[in-house]
């Protein structure tokens, strides 16, 4: 219940298993991937298409398909800034939102050797203060590289207002590179009901998506796209020895070599189901967390830290209505080690600021579509039973 990849779904596993005995490399096409080659073009055209991004449907180059399936969404996050970096060298400014931040963005500035400054902006609500963005931007002018958002975001699954903030970096500066994690937040494209909260990742220069965690497949999935193929291709490099042909993806993956044939899980996901009953999944997703929202807040003995709700709750147990947030965070760490020796229950536990307090959260996860009410309520129960227990040691 702490975390969103579950990897039970079927066609997901079944894909798995033939993957292993397929022994396809997509390295290159003509020794090892004949046939996988073509599955992970169909994969990657298939998740433009969900998107908005143009879609290039004659395979000649797969430097020109716009992107790559990785390891996950760290890999697919360095990807983002190398193309970004190479489309404006001269630029040495990443804005990033402070306090939900997934390390990867960070941290891959470092790795690539960049020589960038990251300058986090103030978030409102788990989003970026828009007001704080726009003063960034003119403050460093000409300099800013590169400007990342999530949807939706790790730790409260709150999505980015994308429109916004397209149009605040625009109207400053037009060569910024526009990135979306969305690693999380892609699979509400395949919903009717919540595919607007995403359909401006179209004017984004980049997103990432991260199908081992919200479709349901065994690991490693990860996914990232760029509006400009030329701006992806920028990344391909060729080996006479084994990369020269021009549908070899080896030559499209930095720090990968060898590749494994990953995507036929989610071919075969998105072949099995379809978009429709994909969606309705992430809307089973969805109303878990509403229920387990609504049963936390109709307790008095819980305090929960987002209202948005999409697929995680944040909460803590309060064990009087009197305690100080101090006091709050030590039973509720104290809860996190006790549940994780007990091996019963599992929510995320972390540090994050809830309207200007730095709070220890356990989070709720809807990762897993047969968990059912039942199991829910009796997790809030334990909670509720650990808290007591420990609040009057």
């Amino acid at each position: 219940m702490g975390f969103p990849d579950c990897g039970n779904s079927l066609a997901g596993l079944a894909g798995a298993v033939a993957e292993v005995f397929l022994q396809q490399n997509l390295i290159n096409k003509d020794i090892c991937s004949p046939m996988g080659t073509e599955v992970e073009a169909d994969v990657l055209n298939w998740l433009r298409e969900l998107i908005g991004y143009a879609v290039n449907n004659k395979l000649t180059d797969v430097s020109q398909l716009g992107g790559a399936v990785t390891t996950g969404g760290v890999m697919s996050n360095t990807y983002a800034l190398m193309a970004a970096a190479r489309k404006y060298p001269d630029k040495k400014i990443v804005i990033l939102p402070n306090n939900i931040g997934h390390y990867s963005l960070s941290y891959a500035t470092e790795w690539l050797n960049l020589d960038v400054k990251v300058v986090y902006c103030k978030t409102k609500q788990y989003r970026l203060d828009q007001v704080e963005l726009k003063r960034l931007l003119h403050f460093y002018g000409e300099s800013v590289l590169f400007v990342g958002v999530y949807a939706c975001d790790s730790m409260t699954s709150t999505c980015e207002d994308l429109e916004g903030v397209y149009h605040v970096v625009k109207e400053v500066e037009n060569d910024i590179w526009l990135h979306a994690d969305a690693c999380h937040g892609f699979a509400l494209s395949f919903s009717d009901a919540y595919r607007s909260k995403v359909t401006y990742l179209r004017h984004y220069d980049s997103c990432t998506m991260d199908p081992h965690k919200v479709m349901w497949l065994p690991y490693t999935l990860s996914v990232v796209l760029m509006k400009n193929a030329d701006d992806f291709g920028t990344l391909s490099r060729t080996n006479a020895l084994i990369m020269d042909d021009p549908l070899s993806f080896g030559k499209t993956t930095p720090f990968i070599g060898s590749k494994p044939y990953d995507s036929l899980k989610l071919w075969m996901v998105m072949k099995t189901l379809g978009v429709h009953e994909i969606g309705e999944m992430v809307e089973a997703r969805i109303s878990n967390a509403d229920l387990f929202y609504a049963i936390l807040n109709s307790d008095i003995n819980f305090y929960v830290g987002n209202d948005d709700i999409l697929f995680s709750v944040i909460f803590q147990y309060v064990p009087d209505k009197d305690a100080e947030i101090e006091q709050i965070n030590d039973v509720n760490r104290s809860i996190y080690r006790k549940m994780l020796s007990d091996g019963e229950y599992y929510f995320h536990g972390f540090d994050i600021m809830v309207n200007g307090s730095k709070r220890f959260v356990l989070r709720y996860n809807s990762g897993n579509i047969d968990v059912t009410e039942k199991e829910l309520r009796a997790a809030v129960n334990y909670i509720k039973k650990l808290g007591k227990e420990i609040a009057h040691e």
